[in-house]
């Protein structure tokens, strides 16, 4: 059995695992169904916009650290994926984007997976449409709604929207401001993660893509436009 280590997944299994006791045949299940369900995700056309990642583009960025690189987009890759559950066996189109710099060498990650449309969601098997960035051991992941703008899902404060911010002198809208992953799961703050004091946030815009990234050990690095290719 094979099954996604992916925050937002944790729920769809979850649902996938309460329909098995109506679907499977037995009282509480067997170990074999009556239905085996066949749910296909897909990407949305936000998720092949968001964030302008393609491939060949850079952007130049200032370190915390004060020194400035540049991210070029290398990868772009979309695909399918097959995994399964008990009484499920998903099919799944996902995007992975790879970001990197030559000096310094690293490098940021970037998941889409799919889920379903509107309708589809009303079924116990729906998946909302995901979006996972992350660099080192910092990770931020945020379900999209389909213009490509965060749902209210999750908990208060993982997320939030600002009209405006300034970055190195180039004021930007629409901004959505996501907390690291490391400190909260699907339902609650991970408490005894706030005691290291290094909560960090991801700005992102839609149309622009990563403004600011932080990172759990307390260093950032931030978009400088002017330099943009």
């Amino acid at each position: 059995m094979k099954s996604k280590k992916v925050l937002a997944k944790a729920s769809a299994l979850a649902i996938a695992i309460a329909i098995n006791f109506t679907a499977c045949s037995g009282i509480g299940g067997t170990d074999s169904c009556d239905e085996v369900y066949h749910p296909k995700y897909k990407l949305a056309k936000c998720q092949k916009s968001v964030g302008k990642f393609k491939k060949g583009k850079t952007t130049h960025y200032i370190h915390s650290n004060g020194f400035e690189f540049d991210l070029t987009v290398v990868k772009d890759t979309t695909y399918i994926e097959h995994w399964d559950d008990f009484c499920v066996e998903a099919e799944e189109e996902d995007r992975s984007v790879l970001l990197t710099s030559s000096y310094p060498i690293m490098s940021v990650d970037v998941k889409f997976h799919g889920g379903t449309d509107k309708e589809m969601d009303k079924s116990m098997l729906g998946q909302k449409h995901q979006m996972k960035i992350s660099h080192g051991g910092t990770a931020y992941l945020i379900e999209l709604d389909s213009a490509g703008s965060p749902t209210s899902s999750g908990i208060d404060g993982d997320v939030t929207m600002l009209d405006t911010i300034t970055f190195n002198g180039v004021t930007y809208d629409s901004v959505f401001v996501i907390m690291d992953s490391k400190h909260y799961n699907a339902l609650n703050y991970k408490d005894d993660s706030f005691a290291d004091g290094k909560l960090a946030h991801l700005y992102f815009s839609k149309k622009k893509g990563i403004l600011k990234f932080e990172t759990t050990d307390n260093k950032s690095f931030t978009v400088k436009e002017g330099d943009d290719k």
